[in-house]
């Protein structure tokens, strides 16, 4: 099988309307799909993608994300941006997150084992995605960082997100249906894995990825790839195991990690290691969240998922409703703005 990297980018006029439920994704469709001839196609993966998800998690809350097109050698792509809180203050919103819905079993269990994974170092923060901080945790503050264009704007302030490409590369067929096409990638999958990127799981949730520092720099201009936060940690590293008891936070690729949320003693799915695909998404082909993608494939997400027990574990809660969510605003009062998120792109 040919296999291409799931990675990250850019860019924005037009809405879908999806019925009320408590994650309610808003997609802003471009100019790159609005009248473009496979505009239903792909407006029908996004939407598909979108009910999937959408379906899985209940936390009460708008996450809006600009949809494009664009030429490349890649199949889905995205730009999001980091808040950052100590670790202190994440930790405790998880456990307010927790004790609101106790049916979220993963989450219980992942705080009762925080002390064996990795913490950040001297003066390091865990960084976490709007949507992640404002959604999942609560975190009023933690607005969108992207404007209808899909610029980022560093003051934030935004109504999006994240910002999700599908490639339009006649190089790189695409199967925008839910049963596999020999040859063909699905859209569907790149869809769900990049929207998950923009919740704060996948690759976005480690930064032993590249990052790129923007701070309170309204022109967008002056960027600096800072490569790896040394004394930063992404919100699934603190989940990120080598053995039991044994926390991972290495870029090699000789080294063994996975995702675990009990101290390292279940291997839930292995972590990807090879640097040219994003470090925090998953190793195996046959996963929504897989760092590269197969052809003739179309993964299945649903409760079972590996997807699944990720966003959890980052304060996602699973069917059914749970308990309203304001007094989380307060664990992550220390909460900073902002830093963009940049996956490179092969």
């Amino acid at each position: 099988m040919r296999c291409l990297i799931w990675s990250g980018a850019l860019l924005a006029a037009v809405t879908t309307i999806h019925p009320a439920a408590a994650l309610t994704i808003t997609p802003l469709f471009d100019s790159s799909i609005v009248g473009a001839t496979d505009q239903t196609e792909v407006e029908s993966a996004i939407d598909d993608a979108i009910g999937t998800i959408e379906s899985l998690y209940t936390n009460p809350g708008t996450v809006g994300i600009v949809f494009s097109q664009a030429n490349g050698n890649f199949v889905g792509q995205s730009e999001t941006a980091d808040y950052t809180d100590s670790y202190a203050n994440y930790t405790a919103a998880l456990a307010a997150v927790s004790q609101a819905e106790p049916t979220n079993t993963v989450l219980s269990i992942a705080i009762a084992n925080l002390s064996s994974g990795n913490q950040p170092g001297a003066g390091g923060s865990v960084l976490l995605t709007s949507a992640d901080a404002r959604v999942a945790l609560g975190a009023a503050n933690a607005t969108g960082c992207f404007n209808s264009a899909g610029t980022f704007v560093s003051s934030c302030g935004q109504a999006y997100d994240g910002v999700v490409t599908l490639t339009n590369n006649p190089s790189v067929p695409l199967n925008y249906t839910k049963t596999p096409v020999s040859g063909a990638y699905s859209a569907i999958d790149a869809m769900e894995h990049e929207i998950n990127e923009i919740l704060g799981g996948g690759g976005q949730g480690s930064t032993l990825n590249q990052i790129v520092f923007c701070l309170a720099n309204p022109a967008n201009t002056g960027c600096v790839a800072n490569g790896n936060y040394a004394n930063d940690r992404g919100v699934l590293d603190l989940y990120r195991y080598s053995a039991p008891g044994v926390a991972s936070f290495s870029t090699s690729d000789a080294v063994t990690s996975y995702f675990s949320v009990d101290g390292g003693v279940t291997d839930i799915v292995g972590f990807n290691q090879d640097s040219s695909g994003d470090l925090a998404d998953f190793s195996t082909c046959d996963n929504v969240q897989s760092a590269f993608s197969c052809s003739g494939l179309v993964a299945t997400y649903n409760v079972g998922s590996p997807e699944y027990e990720m966003l959890e574990s980052i304060g996602y809660n699973g069917v059914p409703e749970p308990a309203a969510l304001a007094v989380f605003a307060v664990a992550l009062a220390g909460l900073q703005t902002v830093r963009r998120r940049v996956r490179k792109v092969q």
